[in-house]
């Protein structure tokens, strides 16, 4: 039987039109996204890129040959492991918890993504200090929640505003407070006893990225197993080169992992990055190597920075350096990039007019960005 058509020349159209509201369909979608300015970099592709604090050293060459022999054993053809069980006792084992203790994900960001969907909701609230990674306002204000910034100051070290922080949670009746540490973009670390006031007297579900933990001395796990509402996520990106492949981790108690496991997608990681991460995790010396050395070539290079005149390095724990310049931002970052160097403006990020942040580089390539200076300098004075 031939269904009616309800197409333009129907006789229920004008029926139809009286009944649905008909609306742009960009008014589809809500309001808390189309509120939000998306998260993006400027696209240049210069020959030094020091703008996203990755490892300069990258993942080593004989590594890929064994991740390679890994991926071809498997059936590309079958879904992974549903539960991820091999990745997840590996990283329960690395860290010294329990594996119902662990969920791996594709990056620390979408780990973060889920469980701010677990948690926040119109109504709510999310209490973060800035400047910070500005991923979290963004993802806060799309769950429709109310986003509550603390002002971090920079004649302060960007230390932690304690009191402030549990004062707006309470006020706020905040589910979720963020905490970066080593903090990006400033570089500082949060002291855990610090840490440990807000997770105690917050009422929050307190959020603690440790995406640059390896390239500092500190460790939020002990603040974990004294307190439940604490989730630690860490990452791969950084201190193992692997900021192609996607792999993070969370850290919680079971009860906690298990809701925001809820809201995860299917199949968390693909088996090339499963399989770059369990070489990773067999080969953790040869990283710590990077690391100690990514560590010294921070320190060196903040020493350079402290020598020019008109730079101002601040100390950092993690693998770059906030700077502010006395000359204008725009200035800087144009001349670096006409020298082939790319770094990153912050200048617009709240309390860092003036502030570039630099990743720390190789030896040659942090030589190349010091030299470029040095020619700025000199081009300023003539």
């Amino acid at each position: 039987m031939t269904e009616p058509r309800a197409d333009y020349d129907s006789p229920w159209k004008e029926a139809l039109a009286d009944e649905v509201i008909f609306m742009p369909a960009i008014d589809l979608i809500k309001p808390e996204v189309r509120a939000v300015a998306a998260y993006h970099l400027r696209d240049f592709r210069p020959p030094i890129k020091l703008n996203q604090n990755e490892n300069p050293f990258g993942f080593p060459e004989p590594l890929k040959a064994e991740v390679w022999r890994r991926v071809n054993q498997v059936d590309w053809a079958r879904y992974p492991d549903f539960y991820l069980r091999e990745i997840t006792d590996r990283l329960a084992a690395h860290v010294g918890v329990p594996p119902e203790w662990v969920l791996p994900g594709n990056g620390s960001n979408e780990l973060l993504q889920m469980t701010l969907l677990a948690a926040l909701a119109p109504g709510t609230a999310a209490v973060v200090p800035v400047p910070s990674f500005s991923l979290y306002r963004i993802q806060s204000l799309v769950m429709g929640a109310e986003f509550a910034p603390i002002q971090l100051r920079s004649e302060d070290g960007f230390a932690l505003p304690v009191d402030a922080v549990i004062a707006e949670a309470k006020e706020h009746r905040a589910k979720v407070i963020i905490l970066c540490s080593p903090n990006n973009p400033t570089g500082n670390t949060y002291p855990e006893a610090d840490v440990r006031r807000v997770v105690a007297e917050s009422g929050a579900l307190v959020l603690l990225d440790e995406a640059y933990r390896e390239f500092s001395d500190q460790d939020f796990l002990p603040v974990l197993r004294d307190h439940e509402n604490v989730v630690i996520f860490r990452t791969f990106s950084k201190a193992f080169a692997m900021g192609g492949l996607r792999v993070g981790y969370l850290i919680g108690r079971p009860d906690i992992v298990r809701e925001i496991g809820k809201v995860k997608l299917p199949y968390g990681l693909n088996i090339m990055s499963e399989a770059v991460a369990l070489v990773a995790l067999d080969h953790l010396p040869i990283f710590q190597e990077q690391i100690r050395a990514i560590r010294a070539l921070r320190e060196a290079l903040y020493a350079d920075l402290r020598a020019l005149p008109g730079t101002h390095p601040y100390p950092s724990a993690a693998n770059f350096i906030l700077t502010h310049f006395d000359r204008p931002v725009a200035e800087v970052f144009d001349h670096l990039l006409a020298d082939g160097i790319l770094i990153r403006d912050v200048s617009n990020y709240p309390g860092l007019s003036g502030h570039i942040r630099i990743s720390v580089g190789t030896t040659e390539e942090n030589a190349a960005l010091v030299e470029s200076l040095k020619k700025l300098n000199v081009k300023r004075q003539t």
